[in-house]
């Protein structure tokens, strides 16, 4: 019988049930998504119960289960988040009242509300919304379901690539109050979910006396107690507790949890000893891996442990630990273990011959020790399980024969920096079901052989830092699994080979090879490519502009030539193309969204104006343009468009003009070089807006393998994404800068660098500098600045570098701390009024000299103020004088004509002086013109004249 949507059984009434709001439920809940996959499409017609997804009770024909867990789980992130439900769950599911079974995990609601109504579900047993991109606080509401078995609504913490955009993850948060209600659970996961420091959530979880499997990471979590009166979670198999801020010794309660098969208290910031475990019979799982444990291995495994325990572990990692000691007197106990992971510790000697007892042993990673010895055949030859062998980053020689056929066929290999060489491994023809292949700098001398490229289930090759000659194959093509292959670092020459659509990341760097990248096949992929360093001439060839969906391209330091091609659109994360010959404008086809993360284009001989069209990259997080022949001025909008930017480097060019002062709404800026250029004015006020440069330590994230120059302490440095959170510096040398320091620049107590010499600068140093605590290198000189240097920057304790010479500088040098053992005499040199260690001036003869020079300016200045009145008592006798003639003249009529008689005369006097000085002068001019034009004296000459001036 089929009542109006799901299939029910034919011997239930139809009078008794009406099921259509169950179906017009769900299709409301398919109306609120966007079905990416299409997992719905089958959500037609009446019966509902037939839907995907759906499954309903036989007896009622009720919907008991909705699953709709993104199947794509298993892929690649891409993969699945593409394939996912897109929008928010309907509140319209509260109708299905008889659900026991939902599972809506690793699809995305868009950071909307965890929803309440789940608390509804009074018969709900399994709830899995795990990964789904919900947000706000977990409703206490799910205290109601009371039959509930499992739980799991972790949650992610960090940003994530969503749809070729960053999407801020979306956090949520509880109270754990309501967790005891849930006295059937089972099964609870709640990773990525704030407990709000929350200091009781052991004694609350102690409650849930049926509970056997308990997940939690990144909560949050600072504290966890030693100890507890009463262990009543006696059930639990699982205890996984990961990436919290205990700093504190793991609790002794642990070892009471006698059910216990897996304990894993990873990355916890867990310190000293460990307690006794000997109670933990069922143990077969323990992981303590990135904790602080620090001792000797042995008297942890064999003092905490029981010998039955040890010899019942199937899975130990005790990596990142600080462990040491040898692997000598115990590693035979673990007849059962199949994984072992005792890497990035301090664990020495040789590798023990009785290793090869081990012969359930699966995965094996004894990498970053300080491991010595000789590794042969003998250790190996009873493990035939092995499939993954890490080694890597020891002194360990590998020697077996030529011929040797292993007992075991690898996944995984990583002997790197091992001694291997100086042949190619040639056992390693046989190993056909090798994906992953880490041979870094391990002695290899000659050519890669022939039957190596024959490997096609290699998916990670890494050959690099060796002496690898001759040619690549033609092409890879055949490789289809390969994803990422760096053969960097070697002396490989030839044409660059085809390449396998597969392939994502390609380094063939410092080498000697040439032509072009290429491939036969349009890539479905996003693709990384690097080839830097090689013998590539011209960058019209090189420039993988056929390549669609590159993710990283990086092909610096070459001799490349020419201009920007027309090919960004395709690069979506990093471009890379620092340190070559590029020369002419930056195109304006550069047509970048919120992916490009990185763009490097520095030193070559790139012109033109700050490139208008990078506005539009507002995920920009390093841009470096240094080294180039840029000019104009900096835009305003740098400071609007790139709230990303932590790195900006615009050192070396021609940029003019003020520094913006929107520049200071980078707050996320850790970076900022603008020196040698033509910036002119003064600092941007509200230089304390940089608010991760006033940091000490940040907690930023870094999406990006690069390096970065910096210029500080003399030297030259190269900076890679591993030291970026030491990276805080600012370089404004080599301008034109006027003005004075802005005093809030003390606030940058994260910087390590700070650089402003060669500028304009006048006024004081900041009285506060003693602040910028992290300063290791600061310098002012040539400047012109005045006043005394502050007494707080001997509380500097890192500086290493200082330079205050060539300004007007005076009064003491501040000693103590730090500054007693920069003795340069240089720092201070140009500065005449300086005194005090470590100059020869003692500050006792600066007084004098200063008093001298003040009783000089004492005397100049009463001299001056005697002049002035000097001058002003003459002014005001000019202007007195002058009014009692105006007034007499004006009052005194016979004294007024007197005078303008007086004046007539002596102006007819100078008048006829004027006339007969003028004709003399003409008279003695034509008396020389005349002798000129006879060529003899003549006198004539004189006569005529004269006659002419009579008659004048």
């Amino acid at each position: 019988m089929n009542l109006a949507g799901c299939t029910i059984p034919h011997s239930i009434s139809s009078s008794s049930y009406s099921f259509k709001h169950e179906r017009d439920a769900l299709l409301e809940f398919k109306a609120g998504v966007n079905d990416t996959s299409s997992c719905l499409a089958s959500w037609s017609g009446e019966k509902c119960c037939n839907w995907a997804g759906i499954r309903c009770n036989n007896q009622t024909g009720h919907v008991v289960k909705l699953n709709l867990q993104n199947t794509y789980v298993d892929y690649s992130f891409d993969d699945w988040i593409y394939h996912s439900l897109v929008g928010k769950i309907s509140p319209s599911l509260i109708f299905l009242s008889d659900l026991k079974h939902l599972d809506l995990s690793f699809n995305n609601f868009n950071g909307s509300k965890f929803p309440e109504f789940i608390g509804a579900f009074r018969n709900l047993k399994y709830l899995n919304l795990s990964y789904t991109y919900l947000s706000g606080t977990i409703p206490p509401q799910l205290g109601n379901l009371s039959r509930l078995m499992y739980l799991d609504i972790k949650n992610y913490v960090e940003y994530e690539y969503l749809h070729n955009q960053f999407s801020t993850v979306y956090m949520l948060n509880t109270d754990t109050w309501w967790l005891p209600n849930l006295r059937n659970l089972k099964h609870m996961e709640m990773s990525g979910v704030d407990f709000k420091d929350s200091n009781d959530w052991v004694e609350t979880l102690n409650k849930l006396s049926s509970l056997e499997v308990l997940v939690l990471s990144e909560n949050n979590l600072t504290h966890i107690p030693q100890s507890i009166p009463f262990v009543n979670f006696t059930s639990l198999r699982v205890l996984h507790i990961y990436y919290q801020n205990f700093n504190t010794t793991i609790p002794n309660w642990v070892g009471n949890l006698t059910s216990l098969n897996k304990l894993a208290l990873n990355y916890n910031s867990l310190v000293g000893m460990v307690p006794p475990l000997h109670s933990l019979t069922k143990l077969t799982d323990l992981s303590l891996c990135g904790n602080n444990i620090e001792g000797d291995i042995r008297e942890l495994l064999l003092g905490k442990l029981s010998n039955y325990t040890l010899g019942n572990l199937e899975y130990l990692d005790l990596s990142s630990t600080n462990l040491s000691g040898t692997l000598t007197g115990w590693i035979t106990d673990m007849t059962s273990v199949t994984h072992l992971d005792l890497s990035y510790n301090n664990l020495s000697d040789t590798i023990p011959i009785d290793i090869g007892n081990l012969t359930n042993l699966v995965y094996l990673d004894l990498g970053s020790n300080s491991l010595t010895g000789l590794l042969s055949e003998t250790h190996l030859i009873s493990l035939l399980k092995l499939k993954t062998l890490y080694l890597e980053y020891n002194n360990i020689t590998i020697l077996v024969d030529s011929d040797w056929t292993p007992s075991f066929q690898l996944n995984s290999i990583d002997l790197s920096s091992c001694k291997l060489g100086p042949k190619f491994p040639s056992w390693l023809r046989r190993q056909v079901e090798i994906q992953s292949l880490y041979l870094t700098d391990i002695g290899i001398d000659g050519s890669i052989p022939d039957w190596f490229w024959s490997l096609s289930s290699l998916s990670s090759l890494h050959l690099s830092t060796n002496l690898l000659r001759g040619k690549l194959p033609a092409s890879l093509v055949h490789m289809t699994k390969l994803m990422y292959m760096d053969l960097s670092n070697n002396r490989l020459e030839g044409k660059i080979p085809f390449l396998p659509t597969s392939l994502m990341m390609l380094d063939l760097s410092n080498n000697s090879l040439s032509g072009q990248l290429r491939k036969n096949h349009k890539s479905p992929y996003k693709n990384k490519s690097i080839v830097s360093n090689n013998n590539t001439v011209e960058i019209v060839e090189l420039f993988p502009c056929g390549l669609p969906n590159l993710y990283d391209l990086d092909l610096s330091s070459n001799n490349l030539s020419g201009h920007l091609p027309p090919c960004w659109s395709n690069i979506s994360s990093v471009v890379n193309l620092a340190n070559n010959r590029l020369s002419g404008v930056v195109p304006s086809s550069l047509s970048c969204s919120v992916t490009l993360r990185v763009l490097q284009l520095a030193n070559n001989s790139l012109t033109g104006e700050f490139p208008i069209d990078l506005q539009f990259c507002n995920g920009l997080q390093l841009l470096d343009l240094g080294e180039n022949n840029f000019q104009g001025t900096i835009p305003d909008w740098v400071g609007e468009s790139f709230q990303q930017l932590q790195i900006l480097r615009l050192r070396s060019n021609l940029f003019s003009g003020n520094i913006p002062t929107k520049l200071t709404q980078l707050n996320n800026l850790l970076f900022l070089d603008l020196s040698n250029n033509y910036l002119t004015g003064p600092l941007p006020r509200g230089l304390n807006n940089f608010t991760s440069m006033s940091q000490l330590f940040s907690l930023t994230n870094y999406y990006y393998d690069t390096i970065v120059i910096v210029i500080t302490k003399g030297l030259i440095l190269e900076y890679d994404s591993q030291d970026f959170l030491f990276l805080k510096s600012m370089d404004l040398s080599n301008n034109n800068i006027t003005g004075e320091i802005p005093k809030e620049i003390v606030v940058l107590a994260g910087l390590f660098n700070l650089n402003l010499s060669h500028n304009q600068l006048i006024g004081n140093i900041p009285l506060e500098i003693g602040n910028m605590t992290s300063l290791e290198s600061l310098d002012f000189h040539k400047n012109n600045l005045s006043g005394t240097i502050p007494q707080s920057i001997s509380t500097l304790y890192s500086l290493a570098v200082l330079n205050f010479s060539y300004n007007n500088l005076s009064g003491s040098i501040p000693n103590g701390h730090q500054l007693q053992t920069l003795n340069d005499l240089s720092i201070y040199s140009g500065n005449p009024y300086l005194c005090g260690p470590p100059l020869e001036t003692s500050c006792d003869s600066s007084v004098r000299l200063s008093q001298s020079d003040g009783n000089n300016n004492s005397n100049s200045k009463i001299t001056d103020d005697r002049d002035k009145w000097l001058y002003l008592f003459i002014e005001f006798g000019f202007v007195a004088g002058f009014l009692l003639v105006f007034f007499i003249l004006l009052f005194k009529v016979k004294w007024r004509y007197t005078y303008f008689q007086m004046v007539d005369s002596m102006l007819e006097r100078v008048y006829v002086m004027g006339v007969i000085i003028r004709r003399q002068k003409n008279w003695v001019v034509a008396h020389y013109n005349c002798l000129w034009r006879n060529s003899s004296p003549n006198h004539r000459c004189t006569l005529q004249l004269i006659k002419s001036q009579t008659v004048s």
